[in-house]
């Protein structure tokens, strides 16, 4: 058996399991202790500046061509002593400890399983451990035990940064432990204990783990453990913000990530919630839950739950970790562009922001000639080399990202589309600018490499493109397409072509636009309701439209405005509000189609002239000279005249007692004798087109003598 240290023979320490009150570095909900002076502090930053920024550049995470770990001290595990180990491995006492706890067999692993999280019912799972040099020393993990006693997965810790000395000291069992699990057909994943206290440290620590994984088949994250050590030691005291352990995480993740693995934080739910921002890391990085408990009430996202340490697994002596990985989608991709190659002409760049759980990304694009979206490839970077012969002509181009788990393949969702096609030979800026019952007029921006352009339109019958028209002149950039049906949707692309000695080359072709000739004219247009501040118009069906405006006539602008749009061919009616009491109002009505987003119209109906009925009368007030009463209210604009009625005791009704004509007409004069009253209310009224419209009935009024 090999020494687990240089010195020391740790027999007695074999497989013991952690005492959860007393050990440090195991990932339990400890409060953070900081006794660091000021000096100190300032010295641990000294290679970062004053202060961390929020956010990590991209000339920090992106140089790829330099090694962090050139010119380290980096110490084997097997060559410390146990002193050493005992005083800087933050796993030293967590498996170490002198006390160990019995399990029962009988439970799945030893222990008792978690309840499935709230924000995770319904998402498969898979177990899995996490391991160190701590369960292989003594007796070496049989990993085809391990895989048959129903593990999937392992995450290997490949080494550790000393929480005293800051030296990075390499797992010495890493290499049988990686080996071991892909060679029993586990999926393998690595992490490695920080106790990073700068932004530099943490890609120290992200670049030895990139040179310990070179070689393997890493499908699984590569994650920094930061976490509670000792509080003497250089992260616990360092007195660094939350902001800037943050940003310890950020580098080393983003340092994997530029790498092409995947980047994962591991924190319990303390530090997640506390000292380091578990809610940003989330949007970009694999979170890695330690929360020993069956019940976990972290809320924040997470894919992988460590939710105890006292497993026993067949294969291994002792205890060890244990996880859940739930297969949970990747995050969307993100912020795709397509950028030209400043060296190659046919051949562009797709880039995307990396998302956050991602193994791989799929490329796709859109097929026209099958309707369909077509795989381009697979690729662990955040780029993707578009060449011929997808260059050719503008295409549509989408990503996802997936996880590997075993052999099944888990998507995120896809990105937003991007269209391109290289701008030297592609005709841009194709907009339609005209149209009629029968054709439709395009124009495009002149392309400085074309001597003539071709003129495409889209077959819907044979489902092809057909070139219907072909201009030579590089100053021809528009033209009209005749022959065409009324209020259609066309499709059309326009391709330049060169002329290299007399020979005709065809360039890139344009995006498609969709283009729409005219719906009929409108007709038919009369008011069915009218009140004092709206009109209710309706008109005949126009065949084939997308919908139909509303114009009314603006007397100071001299001219026919839109006022109101109604969708669908069959809505052919509508209420104009916000108009005037009594007045008159001319409007006209026009289908339209719609081509995308763009309402092309048909020609107007005849003009049509009709009023508002008139308000509520108000103001009524009464005086008497004698015998003789004389009632009064206030005219009402665009009145024909106003309707007097009485109220009728014995008949319980009101009677009309006078109809006055003109708008101005606003007396009503009678009879009635002392001690007797008379309840009366007035309305005005309009003639529109033959019918009398009534407005309003004023409030009654109580006339008493």
């Amino acid at each position: 058996m090999s020494k687990l240290f240089k010195t020391g023979f740790l027999s007695f320490l074999a497989c013991s399991i952690l005492l959860q009150s007393a050990v440090l570095g195991c990932s339990l909900d400890i409060k953070e202790i900081s006794n660091t002076s000021d000096d100190t502090i300032a010295s641990y930053n000294s290679d970062n500046g004053a202060a961390f920024s929020d956010e990590i550049t991209q000339d920090d995470i992106n140089d790829d061509n330099k090694d962090y770990t050139d010119g380290l001290k980096i110490l084997q595990s097997d060559e410390v002593s146990e002193e050493y180990a005992k005083e800087y491995d933050p796993l030293y006492k967590k498996y170490m400890g002198a006390s160990t706890v019995a399990n029962t067999r009988a439970k799945k692993f030893g222990v008792t399983q978690p309840t499935t999280p709230p924000a995770l019912v319904g998402v498969n799972s898979l177990d899995g451990i996490d391991v160190s040099m701590y369960q292989a020393y003594s007796t070496p993990i049989d990993w085809n035990k391990v895989k048959a006693a129903g593990i999937s997965y392992a995450i290997i810790r490949c080494g550790y940064r000393g929480w005293g000395t800051g030296e990075i000291v390499a797992d010495s069992y890493f290499k049988q432990n990686i080996e071991g699990a892909l060679a029993a057909g586990l999926q393998v994943g690595v992490y490695f204990y920080t106790q990073a206290i700068t932004t530099t440290e943490a890609k120290e620590e992200a670049d030895f783990c990139k040179n310990a994984v070179k070689g393997y088949d890493i499908t699984l994250p590569i994650y920094i453990d930061i976490e509670n050590a000792d509080p003497k030691g250089r992260l616990d005291s360092s007195g660094l913000s939350k902001a800037e352990k943050t940003n310890i995480c950020k580098a080393f993740a983003n340092r994997v990530q530029s790498a092409n693995y995947t980047g994962g934080v591991y924190a319990n739910k303390t530090w997640l919630l506390n000292y380091i921002d578990g809610a940003a890391l989330a949007k970009k990085y694999a979170i890695w839950l330690a929360h020993y408990t069956t019940n976990t009430d972290y809320t924040g996202e997470f894919s992988m739950w460590q939710y105890s340490s006292r497993a026993t697994i067949n294969g291994i002596k002792g205890s060890v970790d244990v996880n859940k990985n739930y297969l949970t989608k990747p995050h969307q991709v993100t912020n795709l562009t397509a950028t030209e190659s400043t060296t190659v002409l046919s051949e562009f760049i797709l880039s995307w922001t990396r998302a956050a759980g991602a193994y791989k990304y799929q490329v796709k694009t859109y097929d026209e000639s099958t309707n369909k979206w077509i795989s381009l490839g697979t690729t662990k970077s955040n780029k993707f080399t578009v060449t011929e012969p997808y260059s050719t002509e503008e295409r549509q181009y989408k990503v996802r990202a997936f996880k590997l788990i075993g052999t099944e393949k888990i998507y995120g969702a896809y990105s937003s589309i991007v269209t391109f096609g290289v701008s030297l030979t592609k005709v841009s800026g194709l907009t339609q600018t005209a149209a009629s019952t029968k054709s439709v007029t395009i124009k495009w921006n002149q392309l400085s490499t074309a001597a003539g352009y071709y003129i495409y339109m889209f077959n819907e019958n044979k489902q092809e493109w057909a070139q219907v028209k072909v201009l030579s002149g590089i100053g021809s950039v528009s033209t009209k397409i005749t022959g065409l049906d009324y209020s259609t949707v066309y499709k059309f692309k326009v391709q330049g072509y060169s002329l290299e000695n007399g020979v005709v080359v065809p360039l890139v072709k344009s995006s498609t636009l969709k283009a729409a000739t005219s719906p009929k004219k409108a007709g038919g247009l009369k008011y069915t309701k009218a009140t004092p501040k709206t009109i209710t118009l309706t008109w005949k069906v126009v065949d084939r439209v997308s919908g139909y405006q509303i114009l009314r006539y603006n007397t100071s602008q001299q001219k026919y405005e839109v006022c109101k749009t109604v969708s669908g061919k069959k809505h052919n009616s509508a209420t104009v509000n916000g108009l005037k009491q009594g007045t008159k109002y001319k409007f006209k009505v026009q289908a339209y189609k719609l081509a995308g987003e763009v309402i092309w119209p048909g020609k107007r109906s005849a003009a049509y002239t009709v009023q508002t009925v008139p308000a509520k009368v108000t103001s009524l007030k009464y005086s008497f000279s004698g015998n003789k009463c004389t009632l009064k209210w206030k005219a009402c604009n665009g009145a024909g005249g106003y309707e007097v009625q009485k109220y009728n005791k014995a008949a319980k009704s009101w009677t009309t007692v006078k109809k006055k004509k003109g708008q101005n007409s606003i007396k009503y004069k009678f009879n009635l004798a002392k001690n007797n009253s008379a309840k009366l209310k007035v309305r005005a009224y309009k003639y529109i087109r033959g019918v009398k419209y009534y407005g309003f009935y004023s409030a009654a009024k109580t006339v008493k003598h």
